[in-house]
């Protein structure tokens, strides 16, 4: 019951009376939506939604801040979910071509929705060490939670929940950059629940035309060190954003920060 208000409390002081659309609109089977630099984003509602309100927009937001005005080339959205990153970042680099890489067929509505009339391009595989088809796990209980690591949903569903499993295209990073003729890349950020390192693993082609790298590392998935030792090798420059006890959003960059 406590944490009910408190999560309540802190929709108000986020978001002011429209709290109460966020609240009241689920319950008459309407759908809801937040207002992000002028413009509406619609969002998926489910068990999760709430406490990505309050976590996860203003990380989001936190990350586009972060990268710098003045870079030239493609960004890559990979693990699009709702788009916001996508739709934040074509407002920041309106002359810039966004790629918002997305398999998940429940998100990709609302995806499509967020980006509309922007320069955003949605592709809709997942994001992956191969080029083929990849097993892609979702939590019942929320579309917030989905990746082909099966054990990183496992522990966002409740015992005895049957985990949801459908098969998607999935493309290498290093075969979507050559099949999309990208020559220089403002952006890469990657947020696919534990993949990071296996898809960047055999990427360094990839990441030698990469400005800025944006990733969340986990400190309790097995490969975060070789993620960052990884990282490390083509960006000298990094500061940490949106610290938590287990990780952290990290900006890795070529120039300083």
């Amino acid at each position: 019951m406590f944490g009910k208000i408190s999560r309540l409390a802190s929709l108000f002081r986020i978001f002011g009376f429209h709290a109460f659309h966020l609240i009241i609109n689920p319950l008459l089977g309407r759908a809801i939506w937040i207002l992000l630099n002028g413009r509406r984003v619609w969002l998926n509602f489910d068990s999760a939604t709430y406490y990505h309100l309050i976590h996860s927009t203003d990380k989001v937001m936190a990350l586009v801040d972060a990268v710098p005005l003045g870079l030239k080339g493609a960004i890559i959205d990979g693990g699009a979910n709702h788009g916001i990153f996508s739709l934040l970042a074509s407002q920041k680099f309106p002359q810039s071509k966004i790629f918002a890489i997305e398999p998940y067929h429940k998100m990709l509505p609302v995806l499509k929705k967020n980006v509309a009339g922007t320069q955003v391009e949605i592709v809709e595989k997942a994001l992956a060490a191969e080029d083929g088809e990849v097993v892609f796990y979702t939590a019942p209980s929320s579309d917030q939670v989905g990746s082909v690591i099966k054990d990183n949903v496992e522990e966002f569903t409740a015992k005895g929940a049957a985990i949801v499993e459908s098969r998607v295209p999935a493309i290498s990073l290093k075969s979507f950059v050559k099949q999309q003729d990208i020559e220089r890349i403002a952006v890469l950020k990657l947020d696919v629940q534990g993949l990071e390192f296996a898809i960047l693993e055999h990427a360094d082609e990839v990441l030698a035309i990469t400005d800025c790298l944006l990733l969340e590392v986990v400190l309790i998935e097995r490969t975060s060190l070789d993620l960052l030792e990884k990282a490390r090798k083509f960006f000298p420059y990094h500061k940490i954003l949106n610290p938590l006890p287990y990780g952290a959003d990290i900006i890795f960059s070529k120039t300083p920060l």
